[in-house]
């Protein structure tokens, strides 16, 4: 008899849902329900009767492990919350609180965060009589050796750079034990070397995981790896979940030959190929599939659909610059929301770089059509909000130094850098912590200096005295209160809007308390906040509108309507990796092929004829991947709009009519005569009513579809000659 789920599935969705055990790779092309496969094989283990506490599922951000508790709520009930479930690195968090006991640090590590990292790095390089400026660069090779597994003494540095590197990375690490503070690599890393150094711990892990589930494979760097063979090479129970042709993070980490290396580890490995697409169309699967034939690397796939057939990808190849090509963009974005009646969020315009939005942006808001870009700063990365967790973060370790650091900048009116480097001299001759040596500050300093030093130390006190006892959310809110911040705040021109982030951040440690119940504690609230991503957090944009993004910043997503734009050689494939090599070039092609995926009904492709990112103009030259595709431009029909139909307006007004740019090339001056129909690059079609010579080229009087009549000098209008 059939299992009663099996008709949720499609046979090879089955075929791995219903897997009887052992290593397992299943290659889940773009579209194909990884999701519903990993949650459907929890299920499955369950109703085999294993324990949920035995089965680990890992994710690469926090919104995929919600939505797959979700769904597994809906699959098995409350049996679903006691599966381990989350991130990399917030179970590997919660393994070393558990485990860790005072090497390298104690169980009441904080956690670093980017920011934090860069900002001890180029505190680091200018005690080391190096650029600060480099701390970027510093903080990016660092973290390249962490996730190979490589500490300071490890690493053999071939370049200059990398020599600052290493020296940056010693001290890097005695500042960070001198704070008992991980960052997020080392969530990483010391998960590994606690399983190296304590056999036992490792024994009692791998007893007790029966079965683990990886989601995202493909993103997985060598650590990570390292760390899921340690824990699986005993019931050899590992199901891994990812697409090679998806593999785009490279510049992180990730390492596309690990799926090669688990087949080698743990071999005989069964390999599942879920090949049918639930989100595009026949024809934009055509193109994926006509791409991915030129790769020498990835495992042979062909993705198929039983969607309808849907329009032909479009290529236009028309629009002389980036501007004329965010115009046509614009305009076609309009005539997609009109014709198919969509949301703005139903489509997204995304390209290689971020440098390339800047033109897209300025259109859409000429047109009034809101749109979110990908990419900013999220909630947690705001000034405000960053200075205010540094309160939180000195209630639970007064000697985390970042945060005390920032405090300083809040609270510390009249300590000056001088008196925090005589501080710190104290603190490195101590081996000690900075807030262990205020006190001594106190009795050694002089002046004004001691008695603000003075001051400050007995705010500080009385502050964790006033607030440490208290329930989480509480405890926030009087954080907040007491923090001074809004005092601090209240002569800046963003003072409404800081005070406003604040506000919703108490509102966020209340809506912990719910979720959480009120044995939550501030522990638990700031490991929560550390952990998320940004791409968790895409805060501060209209729930209700157009995307705009690179192709890194919605892989997973999809959309109606996609337009990829700026593809140039140089730009897509982008100019670096034709620089560094084949491996480099495969990667852009798969960077591409996620682009396509991302489509489900409409997809178009766009390049403009002159490429001038780099200030001067020069001719482009079309992607190499367009021929790899066979794709080739098609003569554009502009299709007559039902009078019914209304754009869709953020404003009171109705927006307007939307133009087609037909293609043919600018006319000269002369060719402009009265009565003649033409198209303007940015006011779109209008007709000529009035020409005045006037010695030079002449001047015309245009009544535009879209703006009305403008008057224009000939010698630097932009018009084409229309039907």
């Amino acid at each position: 008899m059939a299992h009663p789920w099996e008709a949720h599935l499609d046979p090879q969705q089955w075929r791995a849902v219903s897997h009887p055990g052992g290593p397992v790779i299943v290659l889940a092309g773009a579209g194909s329900g990884k999701t519903r496969v990993l949650t459907y094989r929890i299920g499955y283990l369950l109703e085999q009767g294993f324990s949920p506490t035995a089965i680990l599922a890992l994710t690469f951000t926090n919104k995929a492990a919600d939505t797959m508790r979700e769904r597994l709520l809906t699959l098995v009930g409350e049996l679903a919350r006691q599966v381990p479930m989350g991130t990399f690195h917030s179970l590997f968090a919660r393994w070393l609180r558990q485990e860790l006991k005072g090497h390298p640090v104690s169980a009441t590590f904080t956690i670093y965060d980017e920011d934090d990292s860069k900002a001890v790095i180029r505190e680091i390089l200018r005690e080391m009589g190096q650029d600060p400026k480099v701390a970027p660069t510093i903080r990016s090779i660092i973290s390249r050796w962490k996730n190979e597994g490589y500490g300071w003494r490890d690493v053999q540095p071939f370049t200059l750079t990398e020599q600052i590197a290493t020296q940056a990375y010693k001290r890097y690490e005695a500042r960070l034990r001198a704070a008992n503070a991980l960052d997020f690599d080392d969530l990483l890393l010391e998960t590994e070397r606690l399983f190296r150094r304590e056999s036992a711990v490792l024994e009692a892990y791998r007893q007790h995981i029966q079965y683990i589930l990886v989601d995202e494979y493909q993103d997985t760097n060598p650590l990570q790896y390292r760390i899921l063979r340690l824990l699986a090479e005993r019931h050899r129970n590992l199901f891994v979940v990812g697409d090679d042709a998806q593999s785009i993070y490279g510049f992180r980490g990730a390492d596309v030959r690990n799926f090669r290396y688990m087949e080698r580890d743990f071999a005989p490995v069964e390999i599942i190929r879920l090949e049918q697409n639930y989100r595009s169309t026949p024809q934009i699967l055509s193109l994926a599939n006509a791409l991915l034939t030129h790769s020498t690397e990835l495992y042979p796939k062909k993705l198929f659909t039983h969607n309808p057939a849907g329009p032909t990808p479009y290529l236009y190849t028309k629009c002389l610059t980036v501007s004329d090509e965010a115009q046509w963009v614009v305009h076609k974005v309009r005539e997609e929301l009109m014709r198919h009646h969509l949301r703005y969020s139903d489509i997204a315009i995304l390209y290689r770089t971020n440098a390339y939005s800047r033109a897209f942006e300025e259109k859409l808001r000429a047109e009034r059509i809101p749109y979110k870009l990908i990419g900013t700063l999220s909630f947690y990365q705001r000034e405000e909000i960053k200075h205010f967790l540094a309160f939180l973060r000195f209630l639970l370790n007064p000697d985390d130094e970042q945060a005390l650091l920032r405090i300083l900048t809040v609270r510390g009116e009249g300590i000056g850098e001088v008196t925090i480097e005589r501080l710190r001299e104290q603190a490195a001759q101590k081996n000690s912590s900075l807030w262990q040596v205020l006190p001594e500050g106190v009795r050694f300093l002089r002046g004004p200096s001691a008695k603000a030093l003075q001051n400050f130390y007995t705010y500080l006190v009385r502050f964790r005295e006033s607030v440490q006892a208290l329930p989480l959310a509480e405890q926030v809110e009087v954080a907040l209160d007491k923090s001074g911040l809004f005092l601090y705040y209240a002569e800046d021109e963003r003072a409404a809007e800081r005070k406003e982030n604040l506000q919703s951040f108490v509102a966020s440690a209340y809506e912990f308390v719910e979720r959480h119940g009120y044995e939550a504690t501030l522990r638990d609230f700031l490991q929560n906040i550390a952990l998320i991503s940004s791409s968790d957090d895409p805060k501060g944009a209209p729930a209700d509108a157009v995307w705009l993004s690179t192709v890194h910043g919605v892989k997973g997503m999809e959309f109606h309507t996609v337009f990829l734009v700026g593809v140039i050689e140089g730009l897509f494939p982008h100019a670096y990796a034709l620089e560094e090599g084949k491996a480099a070039l495969e990667e852009e092609r798969r960077i591409f092929y996620v682009a396509l995926t991302r489509a489900g009904r409409h997809l178009y492709l766009t390049c403009p004829t002159l490429d001038s990112r780099y200030g001067a103009s020069r001719p482009a030259t079309p992607s190499r991947f367009l021929q790899e595709m066979g794709l080739t431009e098609r003569e554009e029909v502009r299709p007559a709009l039902a009078g019914t139909l209304k754009p869709r307006a953020m404003g009171a007004k109705s927006a307007p009519s939307p133009v087609s740019f037909a293609p043919h090339e600018l006319a000269p001056p002369e060719a402009i005569q009265v009565g003649l129909w033409v198209e303007h690059t940015h006011f779109g079609r209008g007709r000529v009513l009035e020409k005045e010579e006037n010695g030079a080229a002449g001047v015309v009087r245009i009544r535009f579809d879209t703006v009305g009549i403008k008057k224009l000098d000939l010698r630097y209008a932009k018009l084409r000659i229309v039907s």
